[in-house]
């Protein structure tokens, strides 16, 4: 594709007309006409898409591992226990109520903290003994949600 470009150079108007082809650039104007190939660009360009990624930052601090958070249970006789709240936040969900079994791994609740939703998980097959909790509480963590038994 041809442009045409005006540029001063020392204290003078000039007027050419440029052509891309890849990596091959074609100047005409003033009854001259002279080509050169471009050079890969020696600084590091970020892509868009690099841009929309956050930076992490490296060293012996940084982990790339998700951090392991405490199991949500305290163990209880029967294998079931007190069910705890992961972290801080706010009960969104609860999808078992007293008297009904839940599974080990089976989701019996969900609360948002850091404007996410968090699935809790049940830590043992049992019974639900207790919901001490309802949707739109706010928990601190470690606070006892339900019992299992």
């Amino acid at each position: 594709m041809k442009k045409r470009v005006r540029f001063r150079y020392e204290g003078k108007t000039h007027e050419v007309e440029v052509e891309r082809v890849g990596d091959q650039l074609t100047v005409t104007g003033e009854g001259q006409s002279f080509s050169v190939t471009l050079l890969p660009d020696p600084v590091e360009k970020v892509k868009p898409e690099d841009k929309a990624q956050p930076r992490v930052p490296q060293g012996p601090a940084y982990s790339p591992e998700p951090a392991q958070a405490a199991p949500p249970t305290i163990a209880g006789p029967g294998g079931g226990g007190t069910l705890v709240a992961p972290m801080t936040g706010v009960i969104k969900e609860i999808r078992v109520g007293v008297g009904h079994s839940v599974e080990a791994g089976q989701v019996v609740l969900v609360m948002e903290a850091m404007k996410m939703d968090i699935d809790v998980p049940a830590a043992a097959a049992g019974v639900v003994a207790e919901v001490s909790v309802r949707p739109g509480d706010n928990v601190e963590a470690r606070q006892p949600l339900m019992v299992i038994g």
